[in-house]
């Protein structure tokens, strides 16, 4: 993939060494072979562990530098130097739309065929470090995409980004792999949110992990996962945010299924789904929706359905309608982060997802005793828990 990547500079070398109105600077072509091996590396990572039509988000506008761009990687020689791929048939370039949709490229027919033609392989490619791991971004509306914040960094932001450093490092270290196959190290970020361009630079919204490929892995590929040739089990809070808003009033749960409602025995995952819709907005629940509408039994409303949570959970049903939900899921991400982070303190690596780790069967002892004790760390009491069925998988040796 190297090789690759230095034959496809030389030829945009040679283009621009025809082109007059370029002047050329001494650290030109450097920067220019480090963009091309970037964008060489995201490609080639979405044309092996991708289908074709997966495309990237890439960043095109002309606005000023924020933290989020990459000194090494400026932007705009960077997208020119994308466009130059797609002009030679390397790369398919989607130009934005304006409020609706990022600026996206794929990798095209062609270039999958030059990565198979190189034997390329997931292990060819390594993660650069530098980029920024704690995103702000700010909800704008409805259907429109969410706008990168940018922000000065202050006590609380610096001890953000060394957690996460800490916990890319481990991930980095570990021999993650999938159906046998070594896995190039993928760097995790924190995403909080915050309603609203204006609204002050806060991390106390969201704050969930992401950019593990094992997230999107549909669960049963999650099979194939080990680290270090150890198979995996999958360890997940139970129905965290509905636990987390009895602590958040200092009540406890009452025993049995939060999600066991009267008249819905049978449609759990309906319920499920309206504690959370009702946990994530502001005044009452008036419609349903189509999949709300799917799962309830005919003739049920979003009314009958508010009153039958208000009616099981009477403790807390002050709190739904009043968008505490990105609070809740702030808590949540940092009980996670805590748990990552006691863990890697003991010599053991875990996959996060969201409310739930992956981690290796002769780990999960100590898996589930920091997930209890974190969260009775963080909130007051210890979080159920559960092993997921299913999850546990053979051993794929190196």
């Amino acid at each position: 993939m190297a090789d690759l990547a230095a034959s496809l500079h030389a030829k945009l070398e040679a283009a621009s060494a025809r082109n007059p109105n370029r002047k050329p600077r001494s650290d030109a072509a450097e920067r220019r072979l480090a963009i091309v091996q970037n964008l060489v590396a995201n490609l080639a990572l979405v044309a092996l562990r991708h289908p074709p039509g997966t495309r990237l988000a890439v960043q095109a506008d002309k606005k000023a530098a924020t933290r989020y761009d990459r000194k090494d990687l400026p932007r705009g020689p960077l997208i020119d130097t994308l466009k130059s791929l797609a002009e030679d048939g390397l790369a398919l370039y989607h130009a934005a739309v304006f409020k609706h949709l990022r600026t996206t490229v794929e990798p095209s027919a062609r270039l999958r065929s030059m990565l198979t033609q190189a034997g390329a392989s997931l292990e060819d490619i390594s993660c650069a470090p530098g980029g920024e791991t704690v995103i702000l971004k700010a909800v704008v509306g409805r259907n429109r995409p969410k706008i990168l914040v940018d922000y000065a960094d202050t006590g609380e932001t610096l001890r953000l980004r060394a957690e996460m450093r800490t916990v890319n490092d481990a991930l980095a270290g570990a021999d993650i792999r999938l159906y046998g196959e070594r896995q190039p190290p993928d760097q995790l970020v924190r995403v909080f949110l915050v309603n609203g361009a204006e609204a002050p630079a806060t991390f106390d919204g969201h704050g969930r992990l992401f950019g593990g490929f094992w997230q999107s892995l549909p669960r049963a590929r999650r099979t194939g996962l080990t680290i270090g040739a150890e198979r995996l089990v999958e360890l997940d809070y139970r129905a965290m945010y509905v636990h987390l808003a009895y602590a958040h009033i200092g009540a406890t749960l009452p025993a049995g299924d939060p999600y066991a409602v009267a008249g819905l025995e049978e449609h759990r995952d309906a319920v499920k789904k309206a504690a959370a819709s009702l946990f994530f907005r502001d005044g009452t629940l008036r419609r349903l929706s189509g999949e709300l509408r799917e799962l309830l039994p005919a003739g049920w409303t979003a009314k009958m359905l508010s009153a039958a949570v208000e009616a099981k959970h009477p403790a807390i049903a002050h709190l739904l309608g009043t968008n505490i939900g990105p609070s809740l899921a702030n808590t949540e991400s940092n009980i996670l982060v805590a748990v990552l982070l006691r863990l890697i303190g003991q010599g053991v690596v875990a996959l996060p997802i969201h409310d739930c780790v992956l981690v290796a069967e002769s780990a999960k002892a100590a898996a589930m005793a920091a997930m209890r004790e974190e969260s009775k760390r963080l909130v007051g009491v210890a979080l159920p828990m559960e092993e997921k069925a299913g999850q546990q998988v053979a051993a794929i040796g190196k």
